[in-house]
């Protein structure tokens, strides 16, 4: 709701999916017992870009590299970070010491110049 208020000029749905698999990939993975909270935080930038933070207390971050690269075979499910990233998300990860901290960026949509023409105009 607060992004819909503040009419940011990302694809909210898109956000809130890649939002929700920084989340549980943080619970599937970090090894944090079950009554742990992993905090997210959600940060629009002066530049229209979306960051989302997630941050879990495993400092390190197995396989980040192929999680970010792994592409589903023909038939198979899409999973995990794959999803953020065909849904537009930068990722990254950082060690902090209190674990580590997984991020998205979200680019804002192209939104054209409202002086350009609707129709391009063909000599």
């Amino acid at each position: 709701m607060h992004l819909t208020l503040a009419n940011v000029s990302v694809d909210i749905e898109d956000a809130a999916a890649i939002g929700g698999v920084l989340m549980a990939n943080a619970v599937t993975h970090s090894g944090v017992p079950a009554y742990a909270q992993i905090p997210m935080q959600w940060v629009l930038l002066e530049t229209g870009e979306l960051l989302i933070q997630v941050q879990d207390a495993r400092r390190d971050f197995p396989g980040f590299d192929e999680s970010v690269t792994w592409e589903p075979a023909e038939g198979e499910k899409p999973r995990g970070l794959w999803i953020a990233r065909e849904l537009g998300a930068e990722l990254a990860f950082a060690p902090t010491e209190a674990g580590k901290i997984v991020q998205a960026l979200i680019k804002p949509l192209e939104v054209p110049a409202w002086d350009s023409p609707a129709v391009r105009l063909t000599p």
